[in-house]
């Protein structure tokens, strides 16, 4: 498990920064970046792999949460283990190749650095297509070369879905069922988020933990993070007494 002082420094990287860039902050910051690679160039899913392990250093491998039944509304708990949707972390080649159609393409997985360079619009369909394009590094048709844009909306998604297939990671789904209604549904799990709300919540109660025990006793902020759990729990029963 990571100290209370190393959390508190990942919980500063995030801080004031937009998602993607938080989320490299925060792996940075946690260590999660290997000699000689950056993190801006993982695969999405490469990078949600290295999340999911930093959240389960920090809190643990037991992920609880709540959604919200589409057809009826009932709160529905989720509970499941960082190792219930880990997937391996793949070697994959810089350029990944497929003919489809006739078409011969090569291109890049989705990155950080993809998704930075891309100006987000709002318009899920239209971001989603120009992070596509700006994926595709080259397509031709025969020995003609095509534009990104050009190409066939069924080679489109045959890029989509190979994208999809070698980094499944990217867009992991938890199964669902509502208890009240029985409905059954999918929903995405964003690590990042989730990751950091947590992050935020816990770093909160924290710094209210620090702020109590330094005005108790006059410790320092060092000296109270130090402390177990326990005793430092022990300590705030007594202060509040």
């Amino acid at each position: 498990m990571l100290s209370s002082e190393k959390l508190l420094a990942i919980w500063e990287a995030g801080v004031n920064r937009r998602p993607l860039e938080r989320a490299i902050g925060v792996l940075r910051t946690g260590g999660m970046e290997r000699p000689g690679e950056k993190l801006e160039r993982l695969a999405l899913g490469c990078r949600d792999g290295r999340l999911l392990n930093l959240r389960e250093q920090a809190f643990g491998p037991e992920v609880s949460g709540a959604a919200n039944c589409p057809h009826c509304g009932e709160a529905v708990e989720v509970s499941f283990r960082a190792d219930d949707i880990r997937m391996p972390e793949a070697e994959l080649p810089q350029l990944l190749r497929l003919e489809h159609s006739g078409y011969s393409l090569s291109f890049r997985l989705p990155t950080t650095a993809e998704l930075l360079a891309v100006e987000m619009t709002g318009e899920e369909e239209a971001d989603e297509q120009r992070l596509l394009h700006g994926c595709i590094a080259a397509a031709a048709r025969g020995d003609e070369p095509v534009a990104p844009e050009d190409l066939p909306a069924a080679v489109q998604e045959a890029v989509m879905q190979t994208m999809a297939a070698c980094d499944p990671q990217a867009e992991v789904e938890i199964s669902l069922t509502c208890p009240a209604c029985r409905t059954a549904w999918s929903e995405i799990f964003d690590i990042e988020s989730f990751f950091w709300s947590e992050l935020q919540a816990w770093a909160g109660r924290m710094l209210r933990e620090v702020h109590q025990l330094a005005c108790a006793y006059g410790w320092s902020e060092r000296q109270i993070l130090a402390l177990h759990p326990l005793r430092r729990s022990m300590y705030l029963t007594m202060v509040a007494e």
